[in-house]
């Protein structure tokens, strides 16, 4: 059974986001997968269904949903819902709809700004309460999505989340690489006993995802959290970063860590962003 039964694909109709559907083939293998594809207006002109781009909206939508249907997925509808706010428009949409996986493309022109990351994207990554995946438009071959992936994790149960995903696409996944970064230590004797314990942690996990059958690997970093995961990443090759928004410590409501949005801001490959709180447990 997939990891995700329902999905929002929230599209620019850009070339970023023909992308998007090859990463939704990677991430949601399960034909029984329902789609939902959104195109957000943000003028009431431009949705009447009268109208000519309105029409032309709706027929790059039909391309897509023909796409995804001649792919084998039997439930696949299309919306078009008209907002100020973007973001606010996809986030409602998700839950009306409701989804369990958001999917949006960082570049573009539309709703998804080409600056940094967008500040809509960057709205959206705040406000879900949703996983979010961010496609991003770095030449990665959306089919290879799941080839190697990178797991942050500070130990918490929320850093952790990612392990149901793995798991719910163990017959997918190539090679899962866990990171762990030293940020503070007192002095050397602290460093190595903080390194001992992380060593021990990450072999555990790599022990338990090969019972899976999935290879996997870990990695110590030291120094910023962010900068060693997104340096770890392109030195490793991943091809997706699965995070949660927030890790250890952090208190419940928080938006998102600060950890968190810098991967999101700087790193080239994929970003699955995982919820605050643990939606995804078994």
């Amino acid at each position: 059974m997939s990891t995700f039964a329902k999905v929002l694909l929230a599209t620019d109709l850009t070339p970023q986001s023909d992308n998007l559907t090859e990463c939704l083939f990677s991430l949601c293998p399960d034909t029984e997968t329902e789609v939902v594809l959104a195109h957000v207006f943000d003028d009431d002109d431009d949705a009447d269904p009268d109208g000519s781009n309105y029409k032309k909206v709706n027929s790059r939508l039909e391309g897509y949903k023909n796409d995804l249907e001649q792919a084998g997925y039997e439930e696949v509808k299309l919306i078009t819902p008209v907002g100020d706010e973007p973001f606010e428009a996809i986030c409602d949409a998700g839950e009306e709809h409701e989804a369990d996986l958001l999917m949006v493309a960082s570049h573009g022109k539309g709703f998804l700004k080409s600056t940094l990351m967008g500040s809509t994207t960057f709205d959206l990554a705040r406000a879900t309460t949703l996983p979010l995946f961010i496609s991003k438009d770095d030449g990665v071959d959306a089919s290879k999505l799941l080839d190697t992936i990178l797991i942050p994790t500070d130990f918490s149960k929320k850093s952790l989340a990612a392990l149901n995903v793995v798991r719910g696409l163990r017959e997918f996944v190539g090679n899962v690489i866990f990171v762990h970064v030293i940020e503070r230590f007192r002095s050397k004797e602290d460093y190595r006993e903080k390194y001992g314990n992380a060593r021990m942690f990450l072999q555990e996990l790599v022990d338990e995802l090969k019972i899976f059958g999935i290879d996997a690997d870990f990695r110590i970093g030291r120094g910023a959290a962010s900068k060693e995961i997104v340096h770890l990443a392109r030195q490793e090759h991943a091809n997706l970063i699965i995070i949660s928004k927030t890790g250890a410590g952090l208190v419940k409501g928080l938006v998102m860590g600060s950890t968190a949005q810098n991967v999101v801001l700087n790193s080239t490959c994929g970003i699955l962003l995982l919820p605050a709180e643990d939606a995804l447990d078994d």
